[in-house]
């Protein structure tokens, strides 16, 4: 009986968050990564506290020496009421069925640490292009959850030498975009983080 792989190790788990680590390690980890969900799942805790750490430190560096005098109270009541306005107004107008929203285009890119997650605006179609070198062969892209569930298998085409793949709308959540080569047998050849806010 073949001994189970252990888990990452979690300072290696936080170089590669951090892209840190040395190549030759970074491609072990990300062979583990492909198939174990518990250290998928570390992984993207770790991303979202990096994330979480660099916006807090991005913040406390940004924050002027003394504080910036309070807008008076006016300001900020006639400011909510035109935003409620504006929210009553979308609210009672519906969403036609006619006004179909056109795909944005998402260049994927694959790169490590928990910037390199690629964002979208979720319910709103996409045209994800992925930065892989083609060659003719068919191209299928899953979007999984965070723990591997599968959420969409989607056609992929090579289009003016790159691959893209249309994604109609995704709900709010942290999705891994895993693109597989469909000859001569089917086999994952990239993985891209997507979040949906």
């Amino acid at each position: 009986m073949a001994q189970p792989t252990p888990h990452i190790r979690e300072d290696l788990l936080d170089q590669y968050a951090m892209a840190t680590l040395p190549e030759e390690s970074a491609a072990e980890i990300e062979e583990h990564l492909l198939v174990c969900l518990p250290c998928q799942k570390r992984l993207a805790e770790t991303d979202e506290f990096l994330t979480v750490f660099r916006s807090a430190a991005a913040e406390i560096g940004a924050r002027p020496a003394r504080q910036a005098r309070q807008p008076p109270r006016i300001v900020v009541w006639a400011g909510a009421a035109a935003a409620f306005a504006a929210l009553v107004f979308l609210l009672l107008l519906g969403e036609r069925p006619h006004a179909k929203m056109p795909p944005a285009t998402l260049v994927m890119h694959a790169f490590r640490g928990p910037e390199a997650v690629a964002r979208i605006v979720a319910g709103r179609p996409y045209r994800l292009v992925f930065d892989l070198p083609t060659q003719g062969v068919d191209y299928e892209v899953e979007i999984v959850d965070e723990i591997g569930n599968v959420i969409l298998r989607i056609g992929a085409e090579v289009q003016k030498g790159q691959l893209t793949a249309p994604l109609e709308k995704l709900a709010h959540g942290s999705y891994w975009a895993r693109v597989y080569r469909a000859q001569p047998e089917k086999r994952v050849i990239a993985e891209y983080g997507l979040r949906a806010d």
